[in-house]
Parts: structure tokens; sequence; C-alpha cells
């Protein structure tokens, strides 16, 4: 398989095309986000770790129009040739809104909302009604016809929906006064994150939602959830190094991981509320403390719908480790000294597999290592196979080409730009 390429067409003016032979009308506005990779932490931010993203050229662009029947239209259009159409009634979507809302039992015990199954237009009409909801549109807004045009592909790790949530909301919002605005934009990937949270079947990642509007193509995106901070590091990607993203091409059946995925963040979230806290990082002795807490919880109410103490005591493990790995790539970034990178990536990769428990990408990051890359990372483990693989840039071009040969999809990840309204 080739390395993957986009269309010489930018993906804007296909966007526009696209939306008036389907809709046949001109869009009221059009907006583009880049893809996004992760060096590390994106199963901590729940934990109130620090997510470090980079941006890629690659990008998703969507055009849109209002409509007058309470309809949210989707139609999305892959570079692969695959095409996507759904819709959803804002109805519909209040009422799935309705349907995540917590609740108690007859004992006062948190009731635990199903967790949500949406679609693509599910996704999209979220987060029309997260807009409307938080005041960013108008509560006259009566659905949208939704154009969506992208050249990410959506099993390399590199945040294809995440894209398309951030220039959807871009579109919607259209002429705002401040696009560019750091607040406006924090409030806009805080929309995507709650939206996606609550309508998709996939859990968000936020750090997505974040680098995708406040990264720059020249550096690497750091966020803070310990305190919210975005902030910017010297790329990790330079003339001496390349990045890629590498794929094995087909769906993978994540369903089983994304609910571990789930059970791990409601674990954390309950243990938040259980000590008031915003996160469990800003809890001292945070690991002891939540081992003691879970072990009176099996005590009074039984181990029912909650982790074994072993599984608890592997995952605080990982998430304080994985926190002071993430720290140490920033520091390596911010001083510049490049070459700390590589046994902090690989020493993330392997704990990923050996104490989180998800091994999806293990063995594509192992290829990558023998085949010359000085560091290779899941993008994203449990949700695809897919690795970033860090390659010295003398053996960059033999390195794709192997890779691609062998069969796999082989993404060079050039440097990228933050999503923009477009028109």
């Amino acid at each position: 398989m080739p390395q993957w390429t986009a269309p010489s067409t930018p993906v804007v003016d296909r966007a526009r095309t696209a939306h008036r032979d389907n809709v046949g009308t001109e869009p009221t506005h059009i907006a583009s986000a880049p893809a996004t990779w992760s060096l590390i932490g994106e199963h901590i931010d729940h934990f109130g770790g620090i997510a470090i993203m980079g941006l890629a050229a690659l990008r998703a662009a969507v055009a849109v129009s209002p409509r007058d029947d309470g309809t949210v239209s989707v139609r999305c259009l892959s570079t692969d040739g695959s095409t996507t159409e759904d819709f959803i009634t804002l109805e519909k979507v209040s009422a799935l809104a309705a349907e995540q809302q917590p609740s108690v039992d007859s004992e006062g015990q948190p009731v635990v909302p199903p967790a949500p199954n949406g679609g693509l237009a599910a996704r999209l009409g979220g987060i029309v009604h997260t807009m409307i909801n938080r005041q960013l549109l108008s509560r006259e807004t009566a659905g949208a016809d939704i154009t969506v045009v992208t050249d990410i592909p959506d099993n390399a790790g590199l945040g294809a929906a995440a894209a398309i949530d951030i220039a959807t909301a871009l579109a919607l919002l259209g002429g705002a006064d401040e696009p560019f605005d750091a607040p406006l934009r924090a409030r806009l990937a805080e929309v995507c994150s709650q939206a996606v949270g609550t309508f998709a079947c996939f859990p968000a990642l936020r750090a997505r939602h974040s680098a995708a509007l406040r990264g720059t193509g020249e550096s690497i995106t750091i966020i803070d959830y310990a305190d919210g901070s975005v902030t910017q590091a010297p790329h990790a990607v330079n003339q001496d190094l390349v990045a890629y993203a590498l794929a094995v091409p087909g769906d993978f059946d994540c369903e089983e991981t994304i609910a571990d995925i789930r059970t791990r963040e409601r674990f954390i979230d309950d243990a938040c509320h259980a000590f008031g806290t915003e996160s469990l990082r800003l809890l001292p002795d945070a690991p002891q403390r939540v081992l003691d807490w879970l072990a009176a919880v099996h005590k009074i109410h039984g181990p029912e719908n909650q982790p074994t103490i072993a599984q608890a005591t592997a995952w605080l493990t990982f998430y304080a480790e994985e926190t002071q790995r993430a720290q140490g790539v920033a520091r390596a970034l911010r001083s510049r000294r490049g070459t700390e990178l590589f046994p902090l990536l690989t020493q993330s990769q392997s704990a990923l597999a050996t104490v989180y428990g998800f091994d999806s990408a293990e063995k594509l990051a192992q290829l990558a290592s023998a085949r010359g890359a000085s560091a290779a990372r899941s993008a994203h483990a449990g949700t695809s196979t897919a690795v970033i693989a860090y390659v010295p840039s003398t053996k960059a071009t033999n390195f794709a080409a192997d890779l691609a040969e062998d069969g796999l999809l082989v993404v060079p990840l050039n440097a990228g730009a933050p999503a923009v309204t477009e028109s």
C-alpha cells in the first residue's frame, strides 16, 4: 500500500462543491480543522494528567446551511471514496440528552446512564444541541444541512472525528466577531468534548479538540488538566526527525475496549466525587486514599459495578507514572533535548500494554522499532492499532517504503495549522 496522500484540490473547495451538489444551495459557512496526533497522555486527562498533541497537515472541512424542519442531515465524503449519510431530529437529540442525565436509585446510589451509541448525525446534532444550550447558537436554530469532506483516514489514530467536530462547530458559529479569541476557542473545545461525551459511541479525547483549536503548526501543544493550562513547546519533528502514523488497513473492533475506557473514566469520576476534588492528581496521596475508599465501597455496597482492588491499583499506578513521563516529555521538548524523548515514549508504550492492559498496538510498535524507528508509541491504545513512529530523517524514506510495501497504511505527519473558519 502506498503512503497516504490527500488530493491536490483543497479540501475546502471540495466541501463547497459537494454541499452545493448535495443540498442545492451555497453553504452559509465553511470551516476546516486538522488531524491531531498524540505524543503521550491521551489516557490520563481524566486523572488530571498532561496530554501532549501535535497537528498534522491533513484536514477535514465542513460546509453548513440552515434547515427549518428540525432535522440535522449529514453527508460525509472520505478520500477513500466512501460516503456516509445520516440524519437526526433535534427532538431526538434532546431525548438522547435526557437519557444521559444522572439519577439515583431507591437506596440513594447513583444510577449509571446507558453508554451513548450515537453515529455521525447524533454526534454532530449533539454539537448543535450543546451550542444552543451554551448560548453559542440561537434558540431559533431549527436544523442544519452538514456536508463533511475529510482527508484524514479514520483508522490511523489521527482524530478524524475530532477534526469533524471542530470544523462543524466553527462552521455553525459562522462569522463570529472574534474567531481567534482564545476564550472562545477554549469554550468551543469544551462544547465539542461535552457533546461527544453525551451523544457519541466513542468517548471524547478532549486534548484533540483543544489542540485543533488552540495549537500551532510550528509547535507541540501541552494541555495540563490539573489546572486547564494550554501551552506550546518546540516541535518534536525537525530536520533530523520524521514522524509517521502507521496503521493496519481495515476496521478495528474496539467495542470491548471502549467499554473498558468508560469504566475507568467512571471510576475516576466516582473517586473525585467521593473526595470532593476536581481531579485525582490534585488529591494528596491519591493512590492509597482511593484504594482505601474503594475497599470501603466493596465492604458496604459490594464489588458489583466496581473494579477489583488489583485493577484499580494497576490503573492508578499507570496514571501516576504516565503523568511523570508526560512531564518528562514536556521538559525534554522545552529544553530541546530530543534524545530524551525516545526512552520516555518507549516506556509509555510498554506501560500501556503491560500495566494499563491496552496492547492493541504493541506488535506494530515492535515492528516499527525493528525497522529503524527511534521510538514508536500507540496513537490511541484501545481504540486503534495505529502507532506514531519517530524515525531519523536519514532512514525515513526507506522506512516508509518498506512498511508501505508490507501493506501498512503509512501517513507522513507534516506540520498542520489550527482550525479556521474559511468563509
